[in-house]
């Protein structure tokens, strides 16, 4: 499954967007989740070549929010329930771990 070029352009806008939004930087994230920030960027611009992992960033973004009591940007192509997309594995979005 491939996100269309306006999708693709939209996501990584709203992952731009959370990110001011919250005062976080790819290297913040990258620490929580113990990889250098390059890694966030490459997952926030949509070229990690694995497809859970934005869903896994997403998350972390919408979880802040609420703790922030922040109204996060929609995310427009990332929505609803990644366990209910077939082509990903629920195994790594459950794990909630980046490599």
């Amino acid at each position: 499954m491939s996100l269309t070029s306006e999708q693709r352009a939209a996501t990584i806008r709203e992952f731009r967007e959370n990110m001011a939004l919250l005062g976080l930087t790819a290297e913040r994230i990258g620490a929580d989740f113990g990889v250098p920030g390059s890694t966030i960027e490459r997952i926030i611009g949509l070229r990690s070549g694995v497809l859970e992992y934005p869903w896994i960033v997403r998350r972390y973004l919408l979880d802040k929010a609420a703790v922030a009591g922040v109204e996060p940007v929609p995310f427009s192509a990332l929505r609803g329930d990644p366990h209910d997309y077939w082509f990903l594995d629920d195994r790594i979005i459950d794990a909630n771990r980046l490599d």
